[in-house]
């Protein structure tokens, strides 16, 4: 039993493009996209001012950054708004100070989107480029330890989080 489980690291992780099992060679990093929520103005009677209310369910647009070392052939190819889907597996390093031991837990992300743009970086004698490729993410489901606790698809109209779906019922309301 896990008495002090502390979070340390990512130890590593895998990017796979298109469910080919072929590696993403060159990735150095990807920025998930922020979960910032649409909001509406609400004023009127019974409120003192005003107030930027959550639409529940839905939001802002989200963007998914893949930084790459060099110039690939896959990154090159990202371009003109085309569609990706991608596939980050990670692991997730704790410590538990009470069994004195690491122990390690499966951190899996699915993102689609399409591209937004594409920066081939800059070229320096013995430097990494640091080309960007921006993905607009429609789709994106997060897994940690097998478990998912966040799905959103905004063209499937579907937010759950934590297994609690939040635009069922809007669904239903709506005729879905």
């Amino acid at each position: 039993m896990a008495v002090n489980k502390v979070p340390e690291v990512i130890n590593d992780m895998r990017a796979y493009i298109g469910g080919s099992s072929d590696d993403m060679i060159g990735v150095k990093e990807v920025e998930l996209p922020e979960f910032s929520s649409l909001t509406a103005e609400v004023t009127g009677i019974g409120l003192a001012g005003k107030i930027d209310a959550p639409v529940e369910g839905h939001f802002d647009g989200m963007e998914t950054k893949l930084t790459w070392q060099l110039p690939t052939k896959t990154a090159s190819t990202l371009i003109g708004g085309k569609t990706v889907s991608l596939e980050l597996y990670a692991d997730k390093q704790y410590f538990d100070s009470g069994s004195d031991s690491y122990v390690h837990e499966q951190y899996r992300v699915a993102v689609r989107g399409r591209v937004k743009s594409h920066n081939p970086g800059s070229i320096k004698a013995g430097e990494a480029t640091d080309s960007e490729t921006v993905i607009e993410t429609h789709y994106i489901k997060i897994d940690i330890g097998g478990q998912t606790v966040c799905e959103v698809d905004k063209f499937g109209y579907k937010c759950v989080i934590n297994g609690v779906d939040l635009l069922e019922q809007v669904r239903r309301n709506i005729g879905m």
